[in-house]
């Protein structure tokens, strides 16, 4: 199983979000139409992510099965876990896990965000009417 560069996708998505915020005079109603769509794409990530999440969890299942099935010395369950944790694949899974939860953490933060996003842009846009009249 391929595991994905968190670091660097977190970067990315730090760099889309400022661009996705952006707002200007001129922009503004063209963003306020664009919400919807921002709030989607967030989510989507978000979901895919979990879903992502899913199936390292079965591998980590599937890895954790094969160390026990090896190591045929009767352990508790949590002493099998940390066991099972020094082997490199599984730790590595593990590792994965712990980043992509990190990183679905984030994206739950800017759904929040691109939800009030709405709010933003009519206050602004009833600002922009308030200046110019």
């Amino acid at each position: 199983m391929e595991l994905p560069d968190i670091d660097n996708i977190m970067k990315t998505y730090q760099t889309e979000l400022l661009s996705d915020l952006k707002v200007d005079e001129l922009s503004l109603k063209d963003k306020a139409m664009l919400v919807p769509a921002l709030k989607h794409k967030w989510v989507a990530r978000t979901m895919t992510w979990k879903g992502q999440i899913k199936r390292l969890n079965d591998a980590k299942k599937k890895a954790m099965k094969e160390f026990a099935d090896k190591h045929s010395v009767a352990l508790s369950k949590s002493l099998m876990e940390q066991a099972a944790l020094s082997d490199p694949r599984i730790g590595q899974i593990h590792d994965t896990i712990d980043q992509i939860e990190l990183l679905i953490e984030y994206l739950e933060k800017i759904e929040k965000l691109t939800g009030t996003l709405t709010w933003d842009c009519k206050n602004l846009i009833d600002l922009q009417r308030l200046e110019t009249t």
